[in-house]
């Protein structure tokens, strides 16, 4: 039986096992509450040698909500990924890709009795470097771009929007002068004035995704900078090839979420119904 909607949520967890227990815990909370359909994390640290303390956090992230999944490694920076599927959903295939990328992209495909299998990705992308940003992006359209497929891409993108009449130019001078450089594009004019590096998102828009919160026409909302070490903007994104089953897109915003990540989770719902065509306008 098909559920009337998917809901799928990303977390960017803020080193969950470095972080305390009781923090922890109200994460698993928050989450419970949201109760997900499909969930994506970002940054879940394990430094050993075998990650095997990485596949405990996972197993006691999925245990608290009654979910299955698998984990993400990401070797180069130790903050690791995971994707948590409920336990009806059949999955078809499960794939971790490191290659180049900064901290890596897992992929599942699922069965979620939707008239073609669901592909869920999660990525999280360079924090300090715009090209190496870019060469992730490369990566993940070669990867995932297929239009036949229908896909939804979770992430972290220490990144901005492709449409600056979406997510707009940041006030630069807000940020730290020698931080300015990780997010924006080199010049060799050292007076040039910064400006946003949106080519990871223009990269993903011209390889036929679609970014799931200006196509639903959600009003805009940071979903970092609350902590006030940063900029407020969205860093956290879905992407898809079936914009057309999107039903809902929203921030979770609440207090509690505030004080547990420096990341505020992201939730979009899908109309399984829809996913079985192809992507609309897609370019």
């Amino acid at each position: 039986m098909t559920a009337e909607v998917v809901g799928i949520l990303s977390y960017n967890l803020k080193d969950y096992g470095k972080s305390a227990v009781a923090t922890r815990r109200q994460q698993h909370e928050l989450l419970r509450f949201e109760r997900p359909d499909v969930l994506c994390l970002q940054e879940i640290w394990d430094d050993s040698d075998d990650l095997s303390v990485l596949g405990r956090h996972v197993a006691t992230i999925a245990e608290a909500l009654g979910m299955r999944g698998m984990a993400v490694p990401a070797r180069r920076s130790h903050c690791h990924m995971a994707i948590l599927w409920r336990p009806e959903f059949a999955a078809l295939s499960q794939r971790s890709h490191g290659l180049t990328l900064w901290h890596g992209l897992g992929v599942v495909q699922l069965d979620i009795g939707a008239p073609v299998p669901l592909r869920v990705a999660v990525t999280h992308l360079a924090p300090w470097d715009p090209e190496q940003r870019l060469a992730d992006v490369r990566t993940i359209t070669g990867l995932l771009s297929d239009p036949a497929a229908a896909t939804v891409i979770a992430g972290d993108w220490n990144s901005f929007g492709a449409d600056h009449t979406y997510d707009p130019e940041p006030d630069w001078s807000q940020l730290a002068p020698h931080k300015v450089w990780r997010h924006v594009r080199w010049s060799d004019a050292p007076d040039t004035a910064p400006r946003a590096d949106r080519r990871p998102a223009e990269l993903l828009r011209r390889s036929g995704l679609h970014d799931a919160a200006p196509h639903l026409g959600a009003p805009w909302q940071a979903t970092g900078g609350h902590m006030g070490a940063d900029l407020s903007r969205r860093l956290d994104a879905f992407w898809t090839t079936r914009p057309q089953a999107l039903r809902g897109y929203h921030v979770i915003d609440t207090s509690a979420a505030r004080l547990l990540s420096d990341h505020l989770p992201i939730r979009i719902d899908l109309d399984p119904t829809a996913l079985g065509t192809g992507s609309a306008g897609s370019r």
